[in-house]
């Protein structure tokens, strides 16, 4: 009975102090002791090259010292790209509001990376109900990023790829030898093929002046032997002598062969001695 006494004396005082101790202790209080106080920091304390972040500015206003619609924050996140709006939120407790401004980033370019990221301080300034402003500063707390590629990575002399690059063995349905065989037999019997042509061109024009040569001799014999023949003959031989000239002999042949009366032997000999005349010269 003795020791349950002492027992249950040392827990009523054990719960004795433990009142005391609640009663009269300090704790921290959250309330700020300036008209206006600010924080700035980001989410995460550690991060890869290009993750999504959040940052977060947190300023607590005294209301009844500050006029909390005045507030203006100056907060400079560059070189951080924004991935989207910034939102802003306001909380009251008692005489204090808190504004808290998230943006979420993403830190893009080379200057996140082999330093260490210094951002400009942010600063929060809001009319004084007494006259003037009040503000407050303070320093980002920014993340540290790492990137994506260690020393491994680098130490490769040749990089890894997800599939092999090494470019296929080309095939061909004509092996390029053949095809080159097939097109110089193809040339050379193109050209064979424009010699010919142009053989034959030469060869139609050297028979036609040729042939036109012997009608007009023939033409000429026969009007020759038609001087004795009757003047229907001279009239058809002059006609055929006519349709081979050209220009002037042509239209004075044409003329005498249906001239009236019926050309006359002398006026036929004449017109063949023009025109072999105009041959010879």
């Amino acid at each position: 009975m003795r020791r349950v006494a002492i027992v249950l004396g040392a827990a009523a005082v054990a719960a004795v102090l433990v009142l005391l101790l609640a009663r009269n202790g300090s704790t921290p209080s959250a309330e700020p002791t300036a008209p206006v106080a600010v924080r700035a920091g980001f989410d995460q304390r550690i991060a890869q090259f290009g993750d999504p972040v959040t940052s977060r500015v947190v300023v607590t206003l005294d209301r009844n010292a500050v006029r909390p619609d005045t507030l203006r924050i100056a907060s400079d996140v560059a070189p951080f790209t924004p991935l989207a709006a910034a939102t802003t939120t306001h909380t009251t407790n008692g005489a204090f509001e808190t504004i808290t401004v998230e943006q979420p980033l993403a830190c893009l370019s080379s200057a996140c990376l082999g330093r260490k990221l210094t951002l400009p301080r942010v600063h929060a300034v809001v009319e004084s109900r007494a006259g003037g402003n009040a503000t407050a500063t303070t320093a980002w707390r920014a993340p540290t990023f790492r990137s994506r590629v260690d020393a491994k990575d680098l130490a490769r002399s040749t990089p890894r790829f997800a599939v092999d690059t090494t470019p296929p063995a080309p095939s061909y349905r004509v092996s390029p030898a053949t095809a080159e065989t097939v097109l110089q037999i193809v040339a050379a019997l193109a050209a064979a093929g424009a010699a010919a042509l142009l053989a034959l061109l030469l060869l139609g024009r050297r028979r036609r002046a040729t042939a036109g040569v012997d009608e007009l001799t023939r033409a000429l014999r026969l009007v020759r032997e038609a001087e004795e023949r009757p003047a229907p003959d001279r009239r058809r031989a002059l006609g055929l002598l006519a349709r081979l000239l050209h220009g002037e002999l042509g239209a004075n042949a044409n003329d005498l062969a249906w001239s009236a009366p019926a050309p006359a032997p002398p006026d036929v000999d004449a017109l063949v001695a023009r025109v072999e005349e105009e041959r010879t010269a």
